[in-house]
């Protein structure tokens, strides 16, 4: 059994926030859904978070198939979608911005924390995730929400890309009076797929591996600051947890596990180097200026005789030396221990988040792509110098004789000119455009 299996299956974990989910847009309502769709063996508890999903397309908002009655399906506008129309997007959502925070008072009477999840590109979600915004706010969850925002991949088009860009830009301009942001790079994830996956895999095999990566990573770090036993003097709580999630600025998080043994029998700096590698490769997203960090958490966990052993001051020198080396300026930097206790489990697992940062290098990338295409496009549009008819020797039918009229042999010399002068004047666009 794997330590995720065994997190999903006991009926010990906790979760330290009670998170709800607000999705937008086709790709937001399959990350929402996703992220709802966690069920555990909690008493009392099976499926611990809910969820609000938004479309203005109802074949889309069908289409997503769930099993937690506390999923709820809004249909806005039209039904038939935004057509990657971001102000159409938003026009939409406005017109039914009374109804959508009628349902987020209701749906959320409980929760914690919301996250507004949104595929940037498209027109629905795109469109109106800064327009929710202002619903959660108005809803009563000022300071007690944060944005998941997918990146599209790199071959999605201008339009996608632009789209992107053009609501990345309005939200970092807001985004230190905002709460915490995951940035799920799209190209990260697709890249991870291919190289695990076969080629056989479908297109939807990668759409439901990406929506439940991203719910189980979030999941997982809900669940470990709230369900064990801490080793030490640090612990990272929940109260803490929700500290980290509020900060603005994005969120990165980093997870890996590694077999004891390995830890056991190797130096401290080794384990170090390994941990720093994974800390800027990070899970979601990577390409952050981590020196800038406000404030982050590192939790390690493993069995009790193996925490015992390995949990000794050379080793928790080295991490903290590494933190304090990656993000120097950040105010609060627990590194806590904690003890499982899964059988047939010997593993040793880091979680770690960074929180306060910027946009990641992924951005940049985007912009540069964005203005590429931008002129491939200007120069595709102007006239092209290759007359391709060039070569063209048109076949003229000769008259038979039989088919000449009077004027035809002769001519009309003394109508010539004014009929030639009637038709020039006569002459329309639409001649000037085909004309021989």
């Amino acid at each position: 059994m794997s330590f995720k299996n065994a997190v999903f299956s006991s009926t010990k974990i906790n979760t330290s926030l009670n998170f709800g989910f607000i999705g937008l847009g086709m790709g937001g309502n399959s990350i929402a859904a996703a992220c709802a769709e966690i069920s555990t063996n909690i008493p009392n508890k099976k499926y611990p978070y809910s969820a609000l999903l938004i479309n203005t397309n109802q074949i889309d908002l069908d289409k997503i198939e769930v099993q937690n009655p506390a999923i709820n399906k809004l249909l806005i506008g039209s039904g038939r979608g935004a057509g990657r129309n971001i102000d159409l997007g938003e026009q939409m959502y406005l017109e039914s911005e009374g109804e959508v925070q009628e349902h987020i008072k209701n749906q959320f009477k409980d929760s914690d924390f919301i996250w507004i999840v949104a595929g940037l590109g498209g027109g629905t979600g795109t469109g109106s995730i800064i327009q929710a915004i202002g619903s959660v706010m108005k809803s009563g969850f000022k300071g007690k929400f944060g944005l998941i925002l997918t990146l599209p991949r790199k071959n999605e088009g201008l339009t996608v890309i632009s789209n992107a860009i053009k609501r990345l830009k309005k939200i970092n301009q807001a985004m230190q009076a905002l709460g915490s942001m995951i940035i799920v790079d799209n190209q990260k994830l697709f890249d991870h797929f291919t190289e695990t996956k076969s080629n056989s895999a479908l297109i939807s095999d990668y759409l439901s591996f990406t929506n439940q990566f991203i719910a189980e990573s979030l999941h997982e770090l809900n669940v470990v600051t709230a369900s064990y036993k801490p080793v030490g003097e640090n612990h990272f709580d929940s109260s803490e947890f929700e500290n980290l999630v509020k900060t603005p600025g994005v969120l990165h998080f980093s997870k890996f596990s590694k077999p004891t043994s390995d830890i056991s029998t190797s130096k401290a700096e080794d384990q170090v180097n390994d941990f720093k590698e994974n800390i800027v490769e990070g899970i979601l997203s990577d390409g952050y200026d981590l020196g800038r960090t406000k404030r982050l958490a590192v939790s390690i966990l493993a069995d009790e005789a193996t925490s015992n052993r390995v949990f000794n001051f050379g080793f928790t020198n080295a991490i903290e030396s590494e933190i304090n080396h990656i993000a120097p300026i950040a105010n609060e930097k627990p590194i806590a221990f904690y003890n499982y206790n899964y059988k047939n489990i010997k593993d040793t697992y880091f979680y770690s988040v960074f929180a306060g940062l910027q946009l990641p290098e992924r951005v940049k990338a985007m912009i540069q792509e964005s203005n590429r295409l931008q002129e491939a496009e200007k120069q595709a549009a102007l006239p092209s110098n290759d007359d391709i008819f060039a070569d063209f020797e048109e076949v003229k039918v000769a008259t038979t004789d039989a088919e000449l009229e009077f004027e035809d042999i002769f001519g009309n010399s003394t109508n010539e000119e004014e009929s030639s002068k009637k038709e020039n004047e006569t002459e329309d666009a639409f001649d000037i455009l085909f004309k021989d």
